[in-house]
């Protein structure tokens, strides 16, 4: 065998008779009794917290709460638009692009022997 081995096993046997000769330690006979009872109250204490606002943050209720928000805000800004959106035709997006870049500090740019072709 190896020696790390036997070391590790010469550990072992060593900490496991330490084990075996700690005091057993004996348990109240009524401390399951008493600790069922206050994981009863914590449970009472959670579900009562839900149901009024005085409760314990839930996030899964905050999240939905904002997504009924969002939901009910995008169909009243549908509903509620005053100016009905038209889609502009052709010519008047060519005409914006022309003014937009037809400016003489653009000119320099513009390829007039492209044009001519």
């Amino acid at each position: 065998m190896n020696r790390s081995t036997e070391q590790r096993n010469e550990e072992v046997t060593k900490t496991l008779g330490m084990l075996d000769q700690m005091p057993r330690v004996e348990v109240n006979h009524l401390f399951r009794v008493r600790l069922m009872q206050r994981i009863d109250t914590m449970e009472i204490g959670k579900t009562s917290g839900v149901a009024v606002f005085g409760g314990a943050f839930n996030p899964r209720l905050a999240f939905m709460a904002l997504l009924l928000v969002l939901n009910i805000a995008s169909a009243l800004m549908l509903y509620m638009h005053q100016a009905p959106q038209t889609t502009g035709s052709a010519g008047v997006i060519a005409d914006s692009f022309s003014e937009a870049y037809g400016g003489p500090a653009l000119s320099y740019y513009d390829d007039q022997s492209a044009i001519d072709r």
